[in-house]
């Protein structure tokens, strides 16, 4: 074996490696994606829940001071 064909092949194994682990990564990233989706919808506030939560504070201030 020449030192061509010994290069091409530790290259091709490099690029598949590389390859492997942009998958990897590109499915973590989805799975990282799906979470930030749930969170994002526990999170979201309603009008009316503002609404609450400014009165209740205001309450709050008045029986403090």
């Amino acid at each position: 074996m020449d030192i061509n064909a010994v290069m091409i092949v530790l290259l091709s194994v490099t690029i598949v490696c590389l390859l492997f682990i942009m998958y990897v990564m590109y499915v973590r990233i989805q799975q990282l994606l799906k979470e930030v989706e749930a969170l994002t919808g526990r999170m979201e506030i309603t009008g009316t829940e503002l609404e609450q939560l400014t009165k209740s504070v205001e309450e709050y201030k008045k029986a403090r001071g």
